[in-house]
């Protein structure tokens, strides 16, 4: 299922570059402090809408998940998730993914994990985006 609208006849560019990647204390800190979550598998993911058209991927992993070449390992695995199927998700937000201790899963699975709690995310938001702005389109209750 393809969430964006495609014009023109170019291939989805599977590169994974600086432009991609949610940098910096405070851009983390603004998409935690979001307070929008949803939990699929040993994956955390939070969301906040920013101000490109395309999807920023953060991600946080605890020591719990084991030494430092499991930790690695894990975190290439959903960004390799992550680069193959960003372009049939939806756009225009910046998402960090909290890994928690698990087993190893094959990047299909982490694919299907970040799927379902993108959309869901998504739907989230574009209900509280929603709700803000029938409220500003009511007019003021009449004074009695």
């Amino acid at each position: 299922m393809h969430w964006r609208n495609r014009d023109s006849m170019t291939p989805p560019r599977f590169t994974f570059g600086s432009n991609d990647r949610l940098k910096g204390r405070r851009a983390f800190a603004a998409v935690h402090g979001a307070r929008t979550r949803r939990e699929s598998g040993p994956l955390l993911v939070y969301a906040l809408p920013n101000d490109v058209d395309h999807l920023r991927l953060g991600i946080s992993i605890g020591k719990r998940c084991g030494n430092a070449v499991r930790r690695n390992r894990l975190k290439r695995l959903i960004r390799e998730a992550f680069r193959l199927n960003r372009a049939d998700w939806p756009g225009g937000y910046d998402l960090m993914v909290v890994i928690r201790p698990h087993d190893e899963l094959t990047v299909t699975d982490y694919a299907s994990h970040l799927e379902d709690t993108i959309g869901r995310l998504d739907q989230q938001w574009r209900k509280r985006t929603q709700k803000t702005s029938e409220s500003s389109e009511d007019p003021p209750p009449p004074d009695s």
